[in-house]
């Protein structure tokens, strides 16, 4: 896929990432995802385009720089926090907010560096 953004590499240090399914990392400047959801997923149609990104299976990192807070939409299905982990630390947050998709659950942490995918045991 060739996508017009750069890869993110291992810095994480832009305010805005989004992460492909396949694991690799871009860096989207910020009013830019609709155009990440045009290349990716031309079907989705959703009014965010980050919960539509989230809806085709990629996963959204954003700070505003503004505060100590890094939120995250990312599907449902998602459940590797290393990437919240590394975004987080790498921008020295404080707190970790992840919103999943379609269930509209939303995770909280005060220790994003330590963060993780709470699952409720199935049988």
């Amino acid at each position: 896929m060739n996508l017009p953004f750069p890869e993110a590499g291992e810095s994480l240090r832009a305010q805005q990432v989004s992460v492909a399914p396949d694991r690799t990392m871009y860096a989207v400047p910020s009013g830019m995802h609709n155009r990440l959801r045009r290349a990716v997923a031309p079907e989705r149609t959703d009014r965010d385009p980050k919960v539509a990104l989230a809806l085709a299976g990629w996963v959204s990192l954003q700070t505003s720089g503004m505060t100590d807070r890094v939120n995250v939409d990312a599907p449902d299905a998602f459940a590797d926090p290393t990437p919240i982990r590394r975004f987080a630390r790498a921008h020295d947050a404080g707190s970790v907010a992840v919103a999943q998709h379609p269930s509209g659950e939303v995770l909280r942490s005060t220790e994003p560096v330590t963060f993780a995918f709470e699952r409720a045991p199935t049988e």
